[in-house]
């Protein structure tokens, strides 16, 4: 965590920041660089192809392909002057998924599907990255054909493979997607491929992940890529591999994170990849994208904390759509005992210390409000955190509820809800995975043995 001034240093550095931001502010190229292998062999520029180049200024690379990254990815696709986006993906399974959606994401909003292509990818095999080949569809077709067609595809899939080279090149803007439980694993495949003026942008929920990648993969400040934290709160839903659902309309909200306590130099001094990278989120029109100084940033991370906090393990532990938890005397008696002890946790953090409006923006009362307006908004969706029950995924309670209880131990504020809660939606986490496990196969063919 960073530490922040009083509010009449934090103001001035405020209006320091924008009016950075706003210089540094550009339109995009009028030529798509579109990924192509002639681009990575650096055959356009007039160089020698050598296996880890550079890629082109102003690529975006992409780790984490679920309903977040599908969604970043299909925003940044629907720009009229894209840039270009590689897709990291961390198995080859996700690959042969990726092969069956047609190398493509989609988007449903109102019952329609929005397809978007063009996306380079790099596939994870065995501790290394490759590049693959793109590839035309030469002939697929549907319907009666669809046994020759999974035939071409396993053909396909093999050349690809063969054709396939290890890829090295340099990652200049990161854009982690991954759920919080696999961050870790996930940025420490790409460690090699980072440099000191990389910006990685981690969009989790929860809080506690940018320390967590500080502690295990980049312990050392000198070597440390640039940070953005960055807070969506547009609902989404999976659909399947690559393709989700956006149920609601939502905002999303970015910051950097300053690398020392000394926050305005921080500022007025942000990294070329890190204004890149605000500029092009700001400048896509479907993420909504808005750009905070660090204190205000933290505050709008906290309060998402605390509403998920309660809606997320709630609905996880209860199997319920969110708007369920409302109206039942039971569960808003457990949201207030959750709300109490989130409350006393977030007003004495060190870190909000001299902040004005701390006090008013946390009570118990006003986020127990969002809270009730966040679920009737959402009524009929399912939390994140009951999809991940649903699907057999880690949950990410630990980097919400489990992060107030380890912020109350620090703080000697004792949160035993929070850690009853914690601990129930885990325990059923592993009833349920171990239901699975112990799950015997029933021969229903009926022939004897």
């Amino acid at each position: 965590m960073y530490l922040l001034g009083r509010g009449s240093m934090l103001r001035a550095t405020c209006c320091e920041f924008r009016s950075s931001l706003k210089s540094s502010i550009r339109l995009y190229p009028t030529k798509r660089f579109m990924a192509t292998e002639v681009q990575d062999t650096g055959e356009q520029s007039g160089e020698g192809g050598e296996v880890g180049q550079q890629k082109p200024p102003g690529r975006i690379h992409i780790l984490g392909v679920g309903n977040v990254g599908t969604f970043v990815a299909h925003s940044l696709a629907s720009h009229p002057s894209p840039p270009p986006i590689t897709l990291l993906l961390q198995d080859p399974h996700v690959y042969r998924n990726w092969i069956d959606r047609k190398r493509a994401v989609a988007l449903q909003q109102n019952g329609l599907d929005s397809i978007k292509t063009g996306f380079d990818v790099n596939v994870l095999n065995h501790k290394t990255w490759y590049s693959l080949p793109d590839w035309a569809q030469g002939g697929e077709t549907e319907g009666t054909h669809s046994h020759l067609n999974r035939t071409w595809r396993e053909t396909k899939i093999e050349e690809a493979w063969t054709e396939s080279v290890e890829e090295d090149s340099r990652i200049d803007c990161l854009v982690v997607a991954a759920k919080a439980t696999q961050t870790v694993r996930a940025v420490m495949s790409v460690k090699h491929r980072l440099a000191r003026d990389s910006t990685i942008l981690f969009l989790q929920n929860g809080m506690g992940v940018v320390e967590e990648v500080n502690s295990k993969v980049f312990p050392f400040a000198e070597t440390r890529p640039h940070y953005i934290s960055g807070i969506i709160s547009h609902a989404l839903m999976n659909k399947g591999p690559f393709h989700t659902e956006h149920k609601g309309l939502g905002t999303t909200i970015l910051g950097p994170v300053p690398q020392s306590s000394d926050a305005a130099a921080q500022q007025g001094d942000m990294a070329p990849t890190t204004k890149y990278l605000l500029r092009t989120m700001n400048l896509t029109q479907q993420l909504i994208a808005s750009t905070e100084t660090p204190t205000s940033m933290m505050q709008y991370q906290l309060e998402k904390l605390a509403l998920n906090s309660v809606i997320n393990p709630l609905t996880a532990i209860l199997g319920c759509e969110n708007g369920e938890i409302l109206y039942n005397y039971s569960f808003t008696r457990i949201m207030r005992m959750l709300l109490i002890e989130i409350s006393s946790v977030i007003c004495a953090l060190p870190e909000l210390k001299g902040v004005p409006g701390v006090e008013d923006r946390f009570s118990v009362e006003r986020l127990r409000r969002l809270a009730v307006q966040l679920a009737n908004r959402t009524a009929k969706n399912k939390s994140s955190m009951l999809q991940d029950i649903d699907a057999g995924r880690y949950l990410e309670i630990d980097y919400m509820n489990g992060y107030i209880v380890r912020r109350g131990e620090e703080l000697g504020i004792k949160c035993a809800v929070n850690y009853m809660i914690q601990h129930m939606a885990m325990g059923k986490h592993a009833v349920l995975r171990q239901r699975e496990r112990g799950a015997i196969p029933v021969d229903l063919t009926g022939s004897a043995s």
